[in-house]
């Protein structure tokens, strides 16, 4: 972590940037002196958590978006859900004395939340361009203006996208891509049905497009996301369509008023692909069941349809190998047999399962 740590320090001092380093507890547990020049306002050897800095800027007034103020309470807890749930993004901040910042967020690869705040002053570079005159950059703070993603944004195991058994990710208006699992990135890169356009989740179909923005208009409108988009969308290379839905991000109700950043401004999008089933990792398998590895890697195999004659085919045993396997599981679990063993492994897996390889 110190050599992480370092590499951004000297990023930051060649950049002239402000740094702020959170761990995995969100605690302040490094600055440097640009940081230090624009929020003299915490006491960081104290090691406060993210939370305690931003009611620092508020007590100070520090920046220049009104709607902070109105209710501090619900700004704070969005930006605190959107942090959660975002690995990297980019906006623009002002202060209240005129002060313009470029600023970049972003969750630490190889270190499980622990993050880091990159700003560079860019005043100067704003005035040139549009005079004095900064009211045409808009509201200022947490409020959805991104900057194109750099980067793919994954995080393996500290995400909740890649604990969802389907290909999904984080959308915004017009379909702008904040995150995706590695489902849906393989899904995008293949380009059967769906694509990734200009950072933008697209059908390929051109009728089906027009369709999707209308329904993403909707999500996105007035309503602020209380009504789910669904939509069939039909692929390339395959008869079976992809389903689509985008619902609101979770807990994303519990913030109040529509100054929130997170209040209908990002949504969830999965795509299933409902002929291929999902399949459960048999460790869970011998947790939930009490059965042996063996028999677990039989009842997985049940689960997503295989029949007692593929799974000997393919373990290299004989068909009555795997009967007496089942045998088994029905003696320890009390289930009926190979067919319900089968039905309940697949609700297991349509919770529990995984699809990291759909197609």
């Amino acid at each position: 972590m110190d050599t992480i740590i370092g590499t951004l320090s000297d990023r930051a001092e060649r950049t002239g940037a402000a740094l702020l380093v959170c761990d995995d507890r969100d605690r302040i547990v490094r600055v440097n002196g640009a940081h230090l020049k624009i929020y003299n306002f915490t006491d960081y050897a104290a090691r406060p958590t993210f939370e305690e800095f931003l009611w620092g800027g508020i007590s100070c007034r520090k920046l220049a978006n009104q709607s902070v103020y109105r209710d501090p309470h619900a700004w704070v807890q969005s930006v605190a859900s959107y942090r959660q749930y975002c690995d990297y993004t980019q906006f623009i901040t002002r202060h209240t004395d005129g002060t313009i910042l470029f600023v970049s967020y972003e969750k630490l690869r190889g270190a499980t939340n622990w993050s880091y705040q990159a700003r560079i002053d860019i005043t100067n570079d704003v005035k040139a361009r549009f005079g004095q005159d900064s009211r045409l950059l808009g509201p200022a703070g947490w409020d959805g203006t991104f900057a194109p993603l750099a980067h793919k944004t994954i995080v393996p195991g500290s995400h909740f996208l890649e604990a969802m058994p389907t290909a999904a990710g984080l959308i915004m208006a017009r379909g702008k891509l904040v995150d995706a699992n590695r489902a849906l990135l393989a899904l995008l890169r293949d380009g059967d049905g769906l694509w990734k356009v200009d950072g933008r989740v697209a059908a390929r179909i051109g009728s089906q497009q027009v369709e999707f923005l209308k329904r993403l208009d909707r999500f996105f409108g007035p309503a602020r996301g209380c009504t789910p988009v669904t939509m069939r969308i039909s692929r390339l290379d395959s008869e079976d369509a992809y389903f689509l839905t985008v619902t609101p991000l979770p807990d994303q109700g519990r913030a109040t008023g529509n100054d929130s950043p997170m209040a209908g401004q990002i949504g969830v999008l999965t795509v299933a692909n409902p002929s291929l089933a999902p399949a459960v990792d048999p460790s869970l398998l011998v947790e939930f069941f009490g059965i042996t590895v063996a028999e677990a890697v039989v009842a997985a195999a049940l689960g997503a349809g295989d029949s007692t004659a593929a799974i000997a085919r393919r373990r290299g045993v004989q068909v009555n190998t795997i009967h007496a396997h089942i045998k088994s599981i029905v003696k320890k679990t009390g289930y009926t047999g190979q067919a319900d063993i089968a039905r309940r492994v697949a609700d297991i897996a349509r919770i529990f399962g995984s699809r990291t390889g759909i197609r």
